[in-house]
């Protein structure tokens, strides 16, 4: 640290953060120097760990290519909050393309331009609203699995420490403990290598919002906010309207914000397509309480765990029945639905004047380019366009969803189905006791990727019962295959690895190969 003398505490903290300091963080950017080229790089990394969809860029490249409403103005700054024509074109996507609730006896509840925030991605939206609600050292509660960097975004800068609440569902012929886990320990205290050998035999067969694990960490930790991922990552599960409903009354009880996350919103596949326009979503009686959650039409085979249901997805508008109020809002960006990663642009939707006028007044730090905007009105406003684009892209993810997990069967590989995002869960736990028992020595500064945000820190000790399956990551990214594996996740038990299926064919098949080739190796030996 000799050299950072003269920074301040707030720049040590954060070069001591393990964002900073952890290979599985910075591996992707590792892969970028030497990517995998079939003709040129055979021997370079894949890496399927970073959700990128590339499956549509032919389809988006005309639109990106010419901007019509290119002029001066977009030379000069932009609106607090974004450009008005722009947030009233994210108006109009979101009241008619995600939404599928019509507020035809309440058009106060329609969506108003002024309700809408830009910026430049939702991760400074999210730091910002962590900020917004939480100090330092209090908590906001994510079910987990969840998506990593919900941590650094809340406590890298502002202190904000994040809790899981466990929402994996396990069979019952050896789920002792399936809800006795105490979740904001990360799950990390109460097994042991038997334990794990034993937990390879259960299965998990739904996900769930359990309010008794939320009302019981609000009891004890000083909570302000719940963030809900939904569709989830790093599982691509949908949770349940009914369990959604529940939450959103808990969180107006307690007086508890809730941000819903909606960022694959639009990417959902493995059943008929949901567009969202209002020709495929016309709900004429808006009867969201009645309507069947279920959608388990498409049953998979080939490795897949068909005990975990396929639910319909509603945005929490609909839920709200369009009435969010004063503790419910809604962030998403378009980096997932319409592969725009690059063009930083994300959004977030308020009915609470309060929370608008704070994120308003803090704009001008994550501005959204003005060339970007102008891009999304001449994406969003060509409706004819939009809605092809959408369906054209749900039916890629369908495909290449397709693809990897019959590449996964191919090669022996378990998985849990998934029915959204970019992504599916492998299911690597049967290996792991056949890797060799570490000692100390070989624990390296991987296992403490989130030592600042658990109460009990003992990630560096040898008996966390994650170790094996970090020892499996570093075989992995050795030959040269980049998963995210489920401790950074929060998954309750070790073995479980997030993989991006939304490149090409060619890059997912190698890729899973490399895996099957460890995986299988360790299996038979």
């Amino acid at each position: 640290m000799d050299n950072y003398k003269s920074f301040s505490k707030n720049a040590k903290k954060i070069l001591n953060s393990p964002i900073c300091n952890n290979k599985m963080q910075t591996a992707h950017y590792t892969a970028m120097e030497n990517l995998f080229c079939p003709e040129t790089n055979k021997d370079g990394y894949i890496s399927l760990g970073i959700a990128e969809n590339i499956l549509s860029f032919d389809v988006m490249k005309d639109k990106l290519s010419v901007d019509p409403n290119f002029c001066q103005r977009l030379t000069q700054y932009s609106d607090m909050g974004g450009f008005k024509d722009c947030r009233q074109s994210i108006a109009n996507l979101l009241q008619n393309h995600l939404f599928k609730f019509k507020p035809i006896n309440n058009p106060e509840l329609l969506v108003n331009y002024k309700q809408i925030i830009l910026a430049n991605g939702a991760t400074p939206l999210l730091e910002n609203i962590f900020n917004m609600f939480c100090d330092q050292d209090e908590v906001a509660l994510i079910p987990s699995p969840m998506f990593p960097n919900f941590i650094p975004f809340a406590g890298q800068r502002f202190g904000v420490k994040i809790i899981g609440v466990k929402s994996e569902v396990y069979n019952t012929n050896n789920n002792n403990n399936n809800n006795n886990n105490n979740n904001n320990n990360n799950n990390n205290n109460n097994n042991n290598n038997n334990n794990n050998n034993n937990n390879n035999n259960r299965e998990i067969i739904d996900f769930e919002l359990n309010l008794e694990e939320f009302e019981k960490l609000y009891q004890l930790h000083p909570v302000k906010l719940i963030v809900l991922c939904n569709p989830n990552n790093p599982t691509g599960y949908i949770f349940s309207k009914k369990q959604i409903k529940k939450l959103i009354d808990w969180c107006r009880e307690k007086k508890v914000h809730l941000l819903s996350d909606e960022i694959y919103a639009l990417s959902i596949f493995n059943r008929n397509y949901c567009s969202g326009t209002r020709e495929d979503n016309e709900n004429t009686n808006n009867d969201f309480d009645n309507e069947d959650d279920n959608d388990n039409n498409n049953n998979e085979k080939d490795g897949a765990n068909n005990q975990i249901p396929t639910n319909s997805f509603s945005s929490i508008y609909d839920i709200c029945k369009g009435d969010m109020g004063e503790y419910i809002h809604l962030v998403s960006s378009f980096s997932k639905d319409f592969g725009l990663n690059g063009f930083r642009a994300g959004y977030f939707y308020s009915q609470n004047q309060d929370v608008l006028r704070y994120l308003l007044s803090t704009s001008n730090y994550y501005s959204c380019s003005n060339i970007v905007q102008s891009a999304l009105i001449n994406i969003i406003e060509d409706k004819k366009y939009l809605c092809s684009f959408i369906k054209e892209n749900q039916k890629r993810l369908t495909s290449s969803y397709k693809f990897a997990t019959k590449t996964l069967h191919q090669f022996n590989i378990p998985y849990l189905k998934s029915s959204a995002g970019l992504f599916l869960t492998i299911d690597l736990r049967k290996c792991l006791n056949k890797l060799p028992e570490l000692n100390n020595n070989n624990n390296n500064n991987n296992n403490n990727n989130n030592n600042n945000n658990n109460n009990n820190n003992n990630n560096n000790n040898i008996n966390c019962p994650f170790k094996k399956e970090i020892q499996l990551w570093e075989l992995l990214f050795d030959n040269r295959v980049i998963v995210n594996p489920g401790k950074l996740c929060y998954f309750d038990e070790p073995g479980f690895y997030r993989l991006i299926f939304t490149l090409s064919n060619e890059f997912v098949y190698n890729g899973i190969e490399r895996i099957s080739k460890v995986y299988n190796q360790l299996l038979n030996s």
